[in-house]
């Protein structure tokens, strides 16, 4: 039911002003959002919703949405509670040692990785699932640690009063990368 009140919301286009998603058992934040550049009101209200999606997983590009009013009380956000972990060793499969060589040879343009490429679509297909890690820019394909950076809500949108930070999900790509975070990036964590 979600999905289909967001497609319709997306036929609308740029002259979708509001969407209302509230109570509806939804588990994350439409990935779409950012497509819909009239948006000036977002009710995410008493759903399941934990973290915003990795789709919108920029600051820039959360506060970026042209919002007037958001409201997401009533679902379980992350709460900034910092637990200590272990961290395992980065052990990666041959395909994603692989695929991570081929993508980011391909990031830098290498002429021969860029026409062997072509003759691969099952490659390219595999390829176009890929990932950036939010800490070293590099691409991943499968290996990763899901974070949360908990922002502020942009000063121009009206909220409620207890909304003070927000969970934006944040990918990266081993355990080097998350030792080198900055001090409001946390891995998730099962307790």
């Amino acid at each position: 039911m979600t999905e289909k009140m967001l497609v319709r919301a997306l036929k609308g286009g740029k002259n979708t002003k509001i969407v209302t998603l509230s109570g509806k058992k939804i588990t994350k934040m439409p990935s779409s959002l950012d497509k819909l550049p009239g948006l000036k009101t977002l009710n995410l209200q008493n759903n399941r919703i934990s973290k915003v999606c990795s789709e919108i997983s920029t600051l820039t590009q959360f506060q970026n949405l042209k919002l007037r009013e958001f409201y997401c009380e009533g679902n379980p956000l992350f709460l900034k509670e910092p637990v200590t972990s272990v961290q395992q060793d980065d052990v990666w499969s041959l395909q994603e040692i692989t695929s991570r060589f081929i993508m980011n040879e391909l990031s830098e343009k290498n002429p021969f990785v860029m026409q062997a490429i072509t003759w691969h679509p099952l490659v390219r297909n595999i390829m176009s699932q890929r990932r950036k890690c939010a800490i070293c820019e590099k691409y991943f394909l499968t290996i990763w640690l899901e974070c949360v950076e908990f922002v502020p809500p942009s000063k121009k949108w009206k909220i409620s009063r207890n909304l003070q930070l927000v969970p934006l999900q944040i990918l990266i790509c081993s355990y080097t990368c998350f030792n080198q975070r900055g001090p409001n990036l946390f891995g998730i964590a099962q307790v």
